[in-house]
């Protein structure tokens, strides 16, 4: 069926005298084209089969065509020819990748077209153009080009870029082109530099802004076009205008009408700092005008300047007002820019590491000999390595015998040692009696001490943190009325002991820390000396340089103590082995480690402050559910609870 189809349609094509001859001509074939109510889908069959081109015809292209041709036409110009006849009965040819569409002309600017098809892209080919527009406003351009874009077409402007996106024939493209370029010439704009005398430039370009909105106004300025422009050198105080002559005239007469003295001979002008503080920015730049104002009066050959300028500090406000020149304001005004900026801070951790280790070994053995009515009644060894003494117990008996009662007073024993102490003795029958006293001890004590104070400050400024307690320390009494004093008193100081940590931190470039810091432990030690306290203290007080982030080692106090003692009998204490029941000895041992840690971390925005918080925060949290746990809560349920914000804190309720 297909095949008659095609043969009637052959036929069909005969009947209406499609001729379609070739020759050969300066080595290039030619063809002639002569078609009456042919079909529209057989006219691209044979324009495939002269061209070579793939073609795929949308269902929807249908009809009859009619083409009278007396001349010869090569491959291009038939195929130009087949674009027009398509253009006619309302339908484009959209190249592809290796094929061409045949769609309807209102579907044609919305296809994506490959013009690498072709050797030279066709007149009558539909194509879509990006047109820049250098000196008019796109925008109002479109307008007027519309009416020439063909109804099937596309015309947009790009305000952005300045710029017309055009979905036409190539041909059509070409002429807009051109009308854009007349268009588009620009006019005749230059550049002009205008120096002020007396007044500020900052100043006079707002003015100008607002006396020729339509040119220079926000409105002007948001079309795109740039025509006219006023710029501010505020370096040297000049104007730079950039327009045609009639608005660079405009312009000079606002100048020089606006170009005055002031009538108070200078400005002042109120800047409220934002970070840094008044103080110290008004002291800084007390010191710089009195520069600039020297250098003026030397370059004007020592003529004193027109007015002085000044500037005085609102700590209130933490605000500057500053009196000057306009030119001598603007520069402090840039100055203050650079200087009011938000300072970094500096999170500085310290970790500070003791470890202790106490070992006290003690024997000692102690005799006593008496005999009642010996020429040497008694004879005794008495060592002090250990606190009970042989003669406070021989004391304690004496008195004891000497008791009516016969009672034993303890206090004369003095003090019991540590350890433990063996009393073993007899008395015969002949009066003689005798006795030992055997102690020993030994004792081994251990601490780890750990303390992470924490402090945030800003860059260059000190902070301090103390953690521990204010103890009271007497530095004079009196007990009793005598000596011309009517009443007794006594006079304590106070003084910390504990953890103190005070750094100040500056930061470098390539976020390298300077800590100038004190670091001092004190606290009270165990020993008394009469009525009074004793107190320990050990301190660094060093400059270090750390990384942001860098944990260092401040210092360290390493201490080994040994302290040995022996007491014995002459003679009978160095007897080998025997003769250790005449001796007493005593081995302290004292070793201690102390090292402090410290790391820096800069934070220079809200987000790495916040994150330190909630870090912190969550440190926090994290040892509350511990604590409970180990209070005998169920952990789950602990785990279970939502965890509260930081700012919960500030409404009063405790973290629960």
């Amino acid at each position: 069926m297909n095949n008659l189809k095609r043969i009637s349609l052959r036929a069909l094509l005969l009947s209406f005298a499609l001729l379609v001859s070739s020759f050969t001509h300066s080595q290039e074939q030619t063809w002639k084209v002569n078609l009456k109510d042919a079909d529209i889908r057989a006219f691209v069959s044979q324009v495939a089969d002269i061209t070579g081109y793939s073609f795929v015809i949308d269902p929807r292209v249908k009809g009859k065509v009619t083409v009278v041709s007396n001349a010869e036409m090569s491959k291009d110009a038939v195929y130009e020819m087949f674009l027009s006849v398509l253009g006619v009965h309302g339908f484009a040819a959209i190249p592809g990748t290796g094929v061409i569409k045949i769609v309807q002309q209102n579907n044609a600017k919305q296809e994506a077209s490959n013009d690498a098809l072709f050797k030279r892209t066709p007149n009558e080919q539909i194509v879509t153009r990006v047109i820049q527009v250098n000196n008019a406003n796109a925008l109002e351009l479109v307008p007027i080009l519309r009416p020439m874009v063909a109804k099937y077409g596309h015309l947009a402007g790009v305000a952005a870029a300045n710029a017309l996106i055009i979905s036409d024939h190539v041909a059509n493209i070409k002429r807009i082109s051109k009308i854009i370029d007349e268009l588009d010439s620009p006019s005749k704009y230059e550049l002009e530099v205008i120096q002020l005398q007396e007044a500020w430039v900052g100043d006079m370009v707002k003015l100008l802004e607002e006396l020729a909105p339509s040119e220079l106004g926000a409105a002007a300025k948001g079309k795109g076009a740039n025509k006219f422009s006023v710029v501010a050198d505020q370096r040297s105080n000049r104007l730079i205008l950039r327009g045609d002559e009639p608005f660079r005239e405009k312009m000079r007469v606002l100048i020089m009408k606006l170009d005055q003295p002031s009538s108070t001979g200078g400005k002042t002008k109120v800047v409220r700092l934002k970070h840094a503080d008044a103080e110290e920015i008004a002291d800084l730049l007390s010191g710089l005008m009195g520069d600039i104002v020297s250098e003026e009066a030397a370059d004007k050959g020592n003529a004193a300047p027109k007015a002085e300028a000044s500037v005085y500090a609102d700590e209130g406000l933490n605000a500057l007002v500053i009196r000057a020149e306009p030119s001598l304001l603007q520069e402090l005004e840039g100055v203050i820019d650079e200087l009011d900026v938000r300072r970094a801070q500096v999170l500085i951790e310290a970790a500070i590491v003791e470890i202790q280790d106490n070992t006290d070994n003690k024997l000692g053995v102690q005799w006593a000999l008496y005999d009642q009515g010996a020429s040497v009644p008694g004879v005794f060894t008495n060592f002090n390595e250990i606190g009970l003494s042989a003669a406070n117990v021989i004391g304690a008996l004496v008195d004891q015998d000497n008791d009516p009662n016969g009672d034993l007073d303890p206090t004369l024993l003095g003090s019991p040692s540590t350890g433990i102490t063996i009393g073993i003795g007899e008395e015969s029958r002949n009066g003689v009696s005798w006795g030992a006293l055997v102690q020993a001890l030994e004792g081994d004590a251990g601490a780890n001490v750990l303390s992470t104070p924490k402090v945030i400050t800003m860059d260059n400024q000190e902070s301090s943190i103390i953690v521990g307690e204010n103890i009271p320390i007497i530095t004079g009494q009196s007990s009793s009325g005598g000596a011309g004093t009517s009443d007794p008193f006594t006079t304590i100081e106070r003084e910390d002991v504990g953890v103190k940590l005070i750094v100040t931190p500056s930061i470098s470039e390539g976020d390298l820390v300077r800590l100038e810091i004190e670091q001092e432990i004190s606290g009270v030690s165990p020993s008394t000396a009469g009525a009074d306290i004793i107190t320990t203290k050990r301190q660094i007080k060093t400059n270090v340089l750390a990384d942001d982030g860098e944990t260092i080692v401040l210092g360290g106090l390493i201490r080994d103590d040994v302290q040995v003692s022996e007491s014995k009998v002459p003679l009978l204490g160095d007897i080998p082995l025997l003769g250790n029941l005449f001796k007493s000895t005593s081995k302290v041992v004292t070793k201690q480690n102390l090292l402090v840690f410290l790391r820096p971390t800069i934070l220079r925005d809200k987000a790495s402050t916040r994150a330190v918080t909630e870090q912190k925060f969550d440190q926090l949290w994290q040892l509350n559910l511990e604590t409970k746990v180990a209070q005998g809560e169920d952990e789950e349920e602990l785990r279970a609870r939502e965890k509260p914000t930081v700012e919960s804190l500030y409404d009063g309720n405790s973290i629960r």
